[in-house]
């Protein structure tokens, strides 16, 4: 899980900081930075998943140069730092199949990635930095942010790491070097050159045997999820011999997925293919019922849809918003695979009646560590963003976030400002429908107005009415 993201010269991003919680919907007008988000996730995702910075950058919407923040005055930056946040999963279990017990469950990582011209001359990124260290309890200020429960705490939080697992520094002779520390071997550390890293250290661990919180750290980076449903994808059968168990990014294996999901949890009660239903009917107008059919001729399985009005149907002719919404219901009951989800413009195809109940139902699909929680129940988070107005009446307060651009003077003082997206939590409205300032009333300037760390529903609302 995702507790925290801070983000510095990628694309609109400047020491951006954003504590994040189990369930958000980011909210802002178009071109405000709310995809820029999700790519600097993914792009992480695959910093730490894949074996070379090429291949995490070449999978990037964009040219690497402008992947990297352009300043106000024209000028790029050469480089750029993600800082994440976690809660691991107390176990994990390697692609070998071995299962360990994680000593700590809460770290704090960091990346800086430059970008500079090799000796062949073409512009080329390494990574300068990398460090994973233990978050102490006493320093857990997220955990109390969160009000986690007792449950939640015993189920979820280790703290029994104190040093450093992986730190860039200089070896004797003054060279940089990256310092990995073995669990478990005091004293004990493997150096890495890092003069010229053309791989993250993390995307090198794939084992747990002898590093188990650094793969355990880079499993869970590694499973954040963007679901991008294609929804011609998610209309086609899923064949026998398609790979992946997990849902496809474009929902191609939907299908399979739901098959799945109805094997493994099926009981005398029935399975969470019913769940799934249950939901749907509560928030796609006449839903009645899935089913999931296979065709032994063809191989394949195939997903029809009952409605009170149509009957049976085929997936075939389904609405593009009642599949987007059986895809993401899919994705968060799946039993394999949870973690974190990235979703955009849940409101697409819904109606506007309709919406509340959906977010309404997503939100308890996910990990709340204020309730009770059952000690095997996988973690599960949903980050959601959205250019609607409805948000701001479908969604609680403090499940919302508004994004948007503002003008900052660069370090060096080059007299040019730079737009860089920020994020801003909705503040406590009073009866004029403006944010309260202080106990003594002070009277403020709009461009003052706009620099508060908050922003009022009304502001909120006016913005994404305006812009969008």
């Amino acid at each position: 899980m995702l507790t925290r993201i801070e983000i510095d010269g990628f694309k609109s991003f400047a020491s951006f900081k954003l504590d994040v919680p189990p369930f958000l919907v980011v909210i802002g007008p178009n071109a405000s930075g709310k995809s820029n988000l999700f790519d600097g996730i993914q792009l992480l995702r695959r910093l730490v998943g894949t074996p070379s910075l090429y291949d995490a950058f070449a999978a990037a919407r964009g040219d690497l140069g402008e992947l990297f923040r352009r300043r106000g005055d024209g000028q790029v930056v050469d480089r750029m730092v993600f800082a994440v946040e976690v809660l691991l999963d107390a176990k994990v279990v390697d692609q070998f199949g071995a299962e360990l017990e994680v000593s700590h469950t809460r770290i704090r990582y960091e990346l800086e990635i430059v970008q500079r011209q090799s000796e062949d001359g073409f512009v080329r990124p390494y990574v300068a930095r990398e460090e994973a260290r233990p978050i102490r309890s006493a320093d857990d200020s997220w955990v109390r942010e969160q009000n986690a429960g007792k449950e939640f705490r015993s189920a979820f939080l280790r703290y029994k790491r104190h040093s450093p697992l992986l730190e860039t520094t200089v070896d004797d002779a003054g060279r940089p070097v990256f310092r990995i520390a073995q669990e478990g071997r005091q004293g004990r550390k493997r150096e890495l050159a890092a003069h010229a890293a053309e791989a993250t250290v993390l995307s090198s661990i794939t084992s747990a045997g002898e590093f188990p919180l650094l793969y355990a750290l880079r499993k869970e980076i590694a499973s954040w999820r963007f679901l991008q449903l294609d929804p011609a994808a998610l209309r086609m059968p899923s064949s026998r011999h398609q790979r992946g168990e997990q849902l496809d990014p474009s929902g191609a294996n939907l299908a399979k997925v739901l098959r799945r999901i109805e094997q493994t949890t099926a009981d005398e009660f029935g399975s969470s293919l019913d769940e799934i239903a249950a939901d749907m009917a509560r928030v796609v107008r006449g839903f009645a019922d899935i089913e999931v059919e296979e065709n032994l001729a063809k191989e394949q399985w195939e997903i029809y849809l009952r409605t009170r009005d149509e009957g049976r149907v085929s997936a075939r002719v389904a609405s593009d918003g009642t599949l987007r919404v059986l895809a993401l219901l899919a994705a968060l009951y799946d039993p394999a695979y949870r973690g974190l989800i990235c979703f955009e413009e849940p409101e697409n195809g819904i109606y506007p009646q309709r919406l509340r109940e959906l977010v309404k139902h997503l939100r308890k699909l996910v990990t709340d560590p204020a309730r009770v929680v059952e000690e095997e129940e996988p973690l599960a988070q949903l980050i959601m963003s959205s250019h609607s107005p409805l948000m701001l009446v479908a969604l609680d307060r403090e499940d919302l976030l508004v994004m948007d651009w503002v003008t900052v003077p660069e370090a060096d003082e080059c007299g040019v400002g730079s737009r860089v997206s920020r994020a801003r939590h909705l503040a406590p409205t009073l009866p004029d429908g403006t944010p309260p300032l202080d106990e003594v009333g002070l009277v403020v300037s709009e461009s003052e107005r706009r620099a508060f760390a908050a922003i009022s529903e009304a502001e909120a609302r006016q913005l994404l009415e305006e812009v969008s």
